[in-house]
């Protein structure tokens, strides 16, 4: 007879601290104990081993021939769930996380290249422009953090993994970086203009906050794309 694997014993073995590491996909529970890409329980600093990995799939790098590579344990008997609120469905559907964390960079991005245009051509106009698309997008920022921080609760277990905490430190440096750049800005709008030394410091911050942005960005493509040399050794 087949064996069968309950959620809470599937949640049990998730490779960590001596136990095997087990994933379960449409209904089948697989061994990937042996897998170099499971060390330690986790894969791709996204997915942890315990868990029912089925609705993860359709963003990977591969296709379902990798579990012909495993070996089976058995059947994974699932527990009747309750369908999730319809407020919390179409929260879900929306992905509200991609959709507003794209403001913020784009506009930090902007300001930063609206500042070094600014430099090349004198034309002043762009000054201004620089500080409202930064103000734009540091008043964004709180509310990408927000989604981002529910979509880390509902979609990813709150796995604190080295990915995540990643970004939640860059978050944090780019919010007060943000605030600081703004209300030293916002103090001496014309410092630039006449090339004071507190003009030179808030360009330098904003020049930094793009670096914060270009990472959150590159962290955030790691959760949904896996690197290149990863994905190609799994093929």
């Amino acid at each position: 007879m087949e064996k069968q694997i309950r959620e809470d014993e599937l949640k049990r073995c998730d490779g960590q601290d001596g136990r095997p590491a087990y994933i379960g996909f449409r209904g089948v529970v697989y061994d990937v104990s042996g897998s170099d890409l499971w060390s330690g329980g986790m894969h791709q600093l996204r997915h942890q081993a315990g868990r029912d990995l089925t609705s993860d799939f359709a963003a990977a790098p591969h296709d379902e021939s990798v579990f012909q590579r495993l070996p089976l344990v058995g059947k994974l008997v699932v527990a009747e769930q309750k369908e999730a609120p319809a407020v919390l469905s179409l929260y879900l559907d929306l992905h509200p996380h991609p959709v507003s964390v794209h403001f913020p960079i784009a506009l930090t991005l902007a300001s930063a290249a609206f500042l070094v245009v600014y430099l090349m051509t004198g034309i002043e106009s762009l000054v201004d422009g620089a500080y409202y698309a930064l103000l734009a997008g540091a008043i964004i920022s709180p509310i990408a953090i927000l989604t981002g921080t529910v979509s880390w609760w509902l979609n990813h277990g709150h796995k604190l993994t080295s990915t995540f905490k990643r970004k939640g430190s860059l978050s944090a440096a780019l919010f007060v970086t943000g605030v600081i750049t703004i209300v030293l800005w916002a103090s001496n709008r014309d410092a630039l203009l006449e090339r004071e030394t507190v003009g030179w410091i808030y360009l330098a911050l904003v020049l930094v906050m793009s670096g914060l942005v270009l990472s959150l960005g590159k962290l955030g493509g790691t959760l949904v794309f896996p690197p290149r040399k990863r994905a190609s050794r799994r093929r």
